[in-house]
């Protein structure tokens, strides 16, 4: 069932895709060329996105796991609690339409956080506190994509520790005479990492292809490989829609790539291992 309704839709989608970049499909498929791959792979902007997609998402998913190590330490009898648990899933139901909206009331010119600033004189005016909502550092979009992906960082690594039996071993480490400090850089890290590796791929091709966040708090020009996408699909110039199938082409490959590579090195790691 998940080949047919899930492997094979999305492998139709990406064949008409294909086949469109190539002008062998669609309205304006008039035979075979590749003027379109030739248009796009010349536009900076396309690798601008590609390369802007992929510093945010590797800075949202190194700045959540950095965060989650900190309050995993600093703040695990208090996770362990049942209630802080499961208030630890209430955010993981925000879809990131209203984390964007809630960014954009608290992080905007006229926000909250721009009027107590401007209440406390810290500010001469509500403008001129610092710009988070579409700047030209994507600080809003990042900020939220941590926000989002923070609480999923935090029970992941919860239940890693847990399931590692990272106490007992933490326990074992201290008396052969190792220090707290010693104990989480060469114990507790290495281990939640190793772990953690496949979710920190999955997670980073997902918020590599974020599209609500992005497109409602990040800038038109350059924007994120998915705002890109949607962006040439919808304007009115027809020859955009080519260029927009070659921009999926090759987001698509991109990231079966880097699936690829990932499983590559971890099957070398295991056969070198055996």
């Amino acid at each position: 069932f998940f080949l047919l309704f899930g492997v094979l839709p999305l492998a139709a989608g990406l064949v008409f895709t294909l086949l469109y970049s190539l002008g062998l499909a669609g309205s304006l498929g008039e035979g075979f060329t590749l003027q379109y791959w030739h248009a796009a792979l010349r536009d900076g902007e396309l690798w601008q996105s590609l390369a802007l997609s992929a510093a945010i998402s590797i800075a949202a998913v190194l700045l959540s796991t950095l965060a989650a190590f900190t309050v995993l330490f600093a703040c695990l009898p208090l996770l362990e609690q049942k209630r802080v648990h499961y208030l630890l899933h209430w955010p993981l139901a925000m879809p990131p339409v209203v984390a964007a909206f809630v960014s954009f009331q608290w992080l905007g010119n006229s926000g909250v956080l721009s009027r107590v600033a401007h209440a406390l004189g810290w500010s001469a005016d509500t403008g001129d506190f610092p710009a988070l909502i579409n700047d030209p550092y994507y600080l809003g979009v990042l900020l939220t994509l941590v926000l989002l992906s923070f609480p999923f960082f935090l029970l992941l690594l919860l239940n890693h520790y847990r399931s590692a039996q990272m106490g007992e071993l933490a326990q074992l480490a201290a008396t052969l005479g190792a220090g707290a400090g010693q104990i989480r850089r060469h114990v507790a890290i290495p281990v939640l990492l190793q772990r953690m590796r496949p979710t920190l791929l999955l997670y980073f091709v997902f918020l590599f292809g974020a599209f609500e966040v992005p497109l409602l708090l990040g800038r038109q020009s350059p924007a994120m490989i998915s705002v890109f996408i949607h962006r040439k699909f919808n304007k009115f110039n027809l020859l955009d829609l080519p260029v927009a199938n070659v921009a999926t082409v090759v987001y698509a490959l991109f990231i079966v790539a880097l699936i690829a590579a990932f499983l590559q090195l971890a099957r070398d790691k295991n056969t070198a291992g055996t």
